[in-house]
């Protein structure tokens, strides 16, 4: 099993969404778990791809620039003591006349009716309980965001985008579904932000219709304002481009500052992040990459240095590609 061949075709969504998240939770860094794939591989009898080129590949797939091979799937999935459908590499096998996965296997494969009974029933069965789990999972997320930034939460929170369009589209109790809809506008939200941050303005434009969407849905004005907004603001950096200078912070109308807060949706029981989370990581590294722009267009060399230098070391910390190109359009 050659874990170095078959990098598979080109995607057009991103990447897997348990894929990087499953890596993370073990606290690997793609290095570490290329090392790791190629042991794997080794002792399989065929490996032969180096480290180093496994981790160009760790990260294509995370990326959803490749797809692994049907082998490559095996490994990944050992690697990480899941299965291929659970890292999201492929669809995951319908429940069987049991309850159990495998009924493709076994030859009585379930229909489109099997499957839909089997989301209403997911849908049907969310509680209080249920709920406030999600919202915990997405304050977690959104916490883990303003600290780290977009490198450390993608993962997480595209898989639980998915999840809550899922719950909504199945969803057909009305006080259930404003509680969906009023989650997954914050999640989408954030979504979009960080999709801008990996210079992706295309699905970030898709996630704050999302946001849009579902704070629509749940009556959420407020929410779906600010996606309005932040869509006009990928508008504007487009704008720019055309010009010549694409994403500079201080091109374009004014437009809101990431807010230091939790999403509207999750700040429903009263507990604003700000004071425990600090000044988000986004908004540090905006400031700094609006003070080197600045700077830069002034003249003022010196100050222009040291606030990229800054917005540089946020930039990688955070996985911001966008403010990275900034900067290398100034030179910097």
């Amino acid at each position: 099993m050659d874990v170095g061949d078959g990098m598979g075709g080109d995607r057009e969504r991103g990447g897997p969404p348990f894929l990087r998240a499953a890596r993370l939770d073990r606290g690997w860094s793609q290095a570490h778990a290329a090392r790791e794939l190629a042991r794997l591989a080794e002792r399989a009898g065929g490996g032969s791809a180096r480290p180093g080129s496994l981790k160009t590949q760790l990260s294509r797939w995370e990326n959803g620039h490749a797809t692994p091979a049907p082998g490559q799937r095996a490994l990944l999935a050992e690697l990480y003591g899941s299965t291929p459908a659970g890292l999201g590499l492929e669809p995951a096998a319908p429940a069987g006349p049991g309850g159990t996965a495998g009924a493709a296997r076994t030859g009585s494969a379930t229909g489109p009716g099997d499957r839909l009974r089997a989301a209403l029933d997911r849908a049907a069965a969310l509680g209080d309980t249920e709920l406030g789990l999600l919202r915990e999972q997405l304050r977690t997320i959104v916490a883990l965001d303003a600290r780290l930034g977009t490198a450390a939460a993608h993962g997480p929170l595209a898989a639980l985008v998915e999840q809550l369009r899922d719950l909504l589209e199945h969803c057909v109790h009305p006080e259930c579904e404003r509680v969906l809809a009023e989650l997954l506008a914050g999640a989408a939200l954030l979504a979009g932000d960080q999709e801008r941050d990996r210079d992706a303005p295309d699905r970030a434009w898709i996630a704050y219709g999302l946001a849009a969407g579902a704070a629509h849905r749940a009556g959420d004005r407020g929410t779906a304002e600010r996606a309005a907004r932040r869509r006009e603001r990928l508008r504007t950096e487009l704008d720019s481009e055309d010009g010549g200078d694409r994403g500079d912070p201080a091109d374009g109308p004014e437009v809101e500052r990431y807010p230091a807060r939790l999403p509207v949706t999750v700040e429903l029981d009263g507990h604003p992040a700000g004071a425990a989370a600090g000044v988000p990581l986004r908004d540090r590294l905006e400031e700094a990459l609006q003070e080197a722009v600045v700077a830069h267009r002034a003249g003022r060399a010196g100050e222009a240095t040291g606030a990229a230098a800054r917005a540089r070391r946020l930039a990688l910390r955070a996985g911001s590609a966008r403010a990275l190109a900034v900067l290398a359009r100034l030179g910097r």
